[in-house]
């Protein structure tokens, strides 16, 4: 359990709260930053009373507080702090400190409760909230905390020069300087991708991006609504009507399509339910969270580099899990994410393509016959070789659509008909599909759907 102590250092004098056993080690106070060694503890005087901080009242008679005055819990007779929370009762003769109320820590396995002002949890080291109704660079007032992560805080806020319109403020922390500069790449990036994807229905707008010191904030849309994987969950894991499903898919598509058109290409990465949120007229959708989206590089050399291993199990194809995405990989969390919505399901990768395919074999009633095409779809799409996907968001599109899956596909000069994502024409030999990359062997360049360089043989994607 923490215990409070006094910054020993005359100009500052504030409270803090360190571990129990930390009697004798060094630590740094919070608010002035200087080191000092924490004394060992001594037994409180019995005449001195135990004073609640946060009950006036109370504490002027000199008794003891009946309700923990941070989360409000039954205390004990004589309690010298709350079992439930940590907070201390502590007498403090000097003149009251004008800090607020204190600040209980988000993660539900600590819940501690931290001196005002702290940034992260002095017990856990978690990112702490802001108090609502703090006001931003004098312009964003903050209402409420709508999520807690490692990295930082969503809130809902208004911002107050544009008539008090409704926004969402994602709130980085990072307390040491160099883990700030990095996180800050990310926060920027993130900023820029949804900038050019503004004229995109389904994504968010970005309003503003602010970075002062050791604070960054970027300022986005409100979205009214929840997102699929709470809705599911909520209601016994029951899953969406299909040609709701498919009026997502198609929409999403359109994101994606976006994004890997770019120059370089941009792909999301994490593609899932808890990323898409359903608004108010539940049909609806918006897509969240492209802080894991990144471009491709512009140079051969850059996309065949290892990227950092970002995915989500279940949802991300084998390619992605070494370092090694593409456009085709989001073209797999898409596939995943709409079995997850129809089915109730979660994905289990390409595995889960498996058991499309049996199950199709087998005529499953689990498979309704007029959703047969749909099913065919996300099993292509979910396929461990990515030369066996789709090659582009557009193609989905077109085909969900239509409601069929294409097969094949006639030759522009000679108009045989051909497989779709052959990369010849079987006839005249004409390409029928984009170009790839240059071969790492030889440099040459190869059509989309070819395992093997035509020119060395070297083994393709």
């Amino acid at each position: 359990m923490p215990v409070v102590i006094k910054c020993p250092n005359a100009a500052c004098g504030k409270s803090m709260q360190v571990p129990d056993n930390a009697a004798g080690k060094r630590v740094q106070c919070p608010t002035c930053k200087q080191p000092f060694q924490v004394p060992a503890p001594t037994a409180r005087p019995a005449s001195s009373p135990s004073i609640s901080l946060g009950d006036a009242t109370t504490a002027a008679k000199g008794g003891t507080p009946k309700n923990c005055p941070a989360c409000n819990s039954t205390l004990n007779e004589g309690a010298i702090a709350c079992m439930d929370c940590g907070f201390m009762l502590q007498a403090d003769t000097g003149p009251a400190e004008p800090e607020g109320p204190p600040n209980l820590c988000a993660n539900s396995a600590c819940g501690v409760a931290n001196p005002p002002g702290e940034r992260n949890c002095v017990r856990c080291g978690n990112p702490l909230p802001i108090a609502g109704g703090t006001l931003l660079h004098g312009r964003y007032k903050l209402e409420k905390l709508l999520k807690m992560g490692g990295f930082g805080a969503v809130y809902r806020g208004v911002d107050t020069k544009q008539g008090d319109r409704a926004v969402a403020i994602k709130d980085m922390i990072g307390n040491d300087p160099q883990e700030f500069a990095i996180r800050l790449n990310f926060f920027r990036r993130e900023a820029e991708i949804l900038r050019a994807l503004e004229t995109v229905p389904i994504v968010p707008r970005v309003y503003d991006f602010i970075h002062q010191g050791q604070s960054a904030h970027l300022v986005m849309e409100f979205i009214r609504g929840k997102d699929l994987l709470d809705i599911m969950e909520a209601n016994g894991n029951k899953p969406f009507p299909i040609p709701l499903i498919v009026e997502w898919g198609k929409a999403v598509c359109e994101v994606l399509q976006t994004m890997h058109n770019q120059s370089p290409p941009l792909i999301h990465r994490d593609l899932k339910p808890d990323n898409i949120m359903l608004l108010e007229d539940q049909k609806s959708i918006k897509m969240i969270d492209f802080g894991t989206a990144r471009d491709l590089g512009r140079t051969a050399k850059e996309r065949a580099a290892g990227k950092t291993r970002v995915f989500t199990e279940g949802y991300a194809p084998p390619e992605q899990i070494v370092g090694k995405p593409e456009a085709r990989s989001d073209l797999f969390a898409l596939a995943a994410t709409l079995y997850h919505l129809a089915t109730g399901k979660a994905p289990e990768g390409f595995y889960t393509a498996k058991e499309i395919e049996l199950q199709l074999a087998e005529n499953n009633p689990a498979i309704p016959t007029q959703y047969r095409w749909f099913f065919e779809l996300l099993k292509i799409n979910m396929s461990e070789d990515v030369n066996d996907r789709y090659f582009s968001a557009k193609e989905i599109r077109a085909d969900l659509m239509a409601q069929r899956v294409t097969k094949e596909a006639p030759c522009a000069k000679c108009k045989t008909m051909n497989n779709v994502r052959t990369p010849f024409c079987s006839k005249c030999a004409e390409p029928l599909t984009d170009p790839t990359a240059p071969c790492v062997m030889c440099g040459k360049y190869n059509r989309m759907g070819g395992r093997f360089c035509i020119y060395c043989g070297n083994r393709l994607r």
